[in-house]
């Protein structure tokens, strides 16, 4: 970094102590001040994009904007500090210059995070867990110090740790501690979480933790063990007394989607202390795994509405792995924006793809960016048009057994071919059904996202950014393979018949 990048983060940084002090106050004013300062110093378009949509929201005081008044006068301040100069400072401004710099050296924009799974130990032995599939002994600090080492040379900052159960690991706090310029959202069983390590977590100030959980006390004790759901709910209590930043997680089955997705469950988990939450849909990976717990069309897309409804109405932020792909362009594996390492150090293109052809141990970070595998997922996304089936293997097997082949990639595990050969032709008759219910009942929303008309794509600024990182934006792929003109009139000959 020369010496007017360092001049201009020392001032950030002063600024970034000036605006924490103004928060600490809590006011409704003070946010606009913050707001103010934010319009004129930020010169990223999407940044500026970032700050419109919330200047917008807290004007018309948007349910949503229960989070940032949580966070100005609920959370410990150090957690405050760090968590706004980490995300600022470190990843969208010293982080945006680093990647910038590597898109020239390799020749494409690098991931923006990465997922650490240290260890596939577990406390719990929960129904359907893909970690069950391994049983390495978890990897040894000196490698993750290179595997984070290598992250913050890509440009780097925001870590998400899974696993297992990672706060088994006996690493973990050692991680944590070393690396104070990182953010890391920890996702976990909660059963670890006293009130010890909930003040852990607060002194730290760079960890998250994303609590899982399967809904209320009957689903979640029925798949993760009788007297779970107790011991998550005194962990969410620990952490919101001491004033923690935490998350909650949930996998969606046809057992549990409407509980988990219903306005009570939300108000629930608000008023527990969470920020935000995560929703991931079950898939079948790892060894034994059934397809018994797969959502049917009909719910992924009963789903998918909520989803958007919750973010509509509730003053909680929630977000969907795979039914969200059409607010980020299709899937996110590969290295376009993420990869896996996994607890034998196998460098995986997504958490749920378990192939591979590079390990840690043995090459770097960018050489698996740059191998047939990665390059393979790249080329090949997004694998529809339709950004709302965006997984590569649940979405379109097919293309993901043609990568697994080209690439010559290896299982990183034992049954992990089942997810083509058991699996596959489950998975592609399930796809086509959702793609035929999507037609069916959402033609409009689709014509929309084509015409930029959606609530994140229409944004031009966004789309310049996009194409500049990644080369194409919806629009371009929609004009290529046929406008949304040709899909209205398959909808009126539809329709019509």
């Amino acid at each position: 970094m020369g010496l007017k990048d360092k001049l201009q983060v020392f001032a950030l940084e002063k600024l970034i102590n000036k605006l924490c002090d103004i928060v600490e106050n809590g006011t409704d004013e003070d946010m606009n001040t913050i707001i103010s300062i934010g319009e004129k110093l930020t010169t990223d378009p999407l940044w500026k994009s970032a700050i419109s949509g919330f200047k917008y929201r807290w004007e018309i005081n948007h349910p949503q904007m229960h989070m940032p008044r949580k966070f100005m006068r609920e959370i410990d301040p150090h957690v405050r500090r760090t968590i706004l100069h980490n995300l600022i400072i470190k990843e969208a401004i010293t982080g945006y210059r680093v990647r910038n710099k590597v898109r020239d050296e390799i020749g494409f924009y690098p991931p923006t995070f990465f997922v650490l799974s240290p260890t596939m130990a577990c406390n719990l032995s929960c129904y359907g867990c893909y970690a069950r599939s391994y049983r390495a002994k978890g990897l040894d600090y000196e490698l993750v110090k290179k595997a984070i080492q290598e992250a913050k040379e890509l440009g780097i900052y925001l870590v998400v740790v899974s696993g297992g159960e990672p706060f088994y690991w006996p690493h973990i706090l050692r991680m944590f501690e070393d690396n104070p310029d990182m953010v890391f959202q920890v996702y976990t069983n909660g059963t670890l979480i006293d009130r010890a390590m909930a003040q852990k977590i607060v002194e730290l100030g760079n960890v998250i933790p994303a609590i899982s959980l399967e809904g209320y006390e009957e689903q979640t004790d029925e798949r993760r063990g009788k007297g779970v759901f107790k011991k998550i709910m005194k962990a969410m209590d620990y952490l919101n007394e001491e004033g923690a930043l935490f998350a909650f997680s949930v996998t969606a089955t046809r057992y549990n989607v409407e509980e988990v997705t219903s306005d009570e469950f939300i108000d629930f988990l608000t008023d527990k202390g969470a920020f935000y939450g995560w929703y991931f849909m079950y898939v079948p990976v790892g060894k034994g795994s059934s397809t018994d717990l797969m959502l049917t069309p009909e719910q992924r897309g009963y789903m998918r509405k909520r989803i958007r409804l919750l973010r509509r109405d509730k003053g909680i932020f929630v977000a969907d792995f795979w039914n969200d792909g059409d607010y980020v362009d299709g899937c996110i594996a590969g290295g376009r924006i993420y990869y896996h390492i996994n607890s034998k150090g196998d460098i995986e293109p997504c958490v749920f793809v378990h192939f591979a052809t590079h390990n840690i141990k043995d090459h770097t970070i960018k050489e698996a960016l740059n191998s047939p595998l990665f390059r393979a997922f790249r080329e090949r996304q997004p694998f529809h048009l339709d950004r709302r089936r965006p997984c590569s293997f649940v979405d379109a097997n097919d293309k993901f057994e043609e990568i697994i082949k080209i690439s010559n990639a290896k299982p990183t595990h034992e049954g992990a071919y089942e997810v083509i050969e058991k699996h596959g032709p489950f998975l592609r008759k399930l796809s086509e059904e959702y793609a035929k219910w999507l037609a069916e009942h959402d033609d409009d929303h689709f014509i929309r996202e084509l015409n930029m008309e959606a609530e994140y794509s229409h944004n031009e600024e966004r789309n310049k950014r996009l194409k500049k990182l990644y080369g194409k934006t919806v629009r371009d792929e929609a004009l290529k393979r046929g406008g949304p003109e040709e899909i209205a009139e398959k909808k009126e000959e539809r329709v019509a018949s």
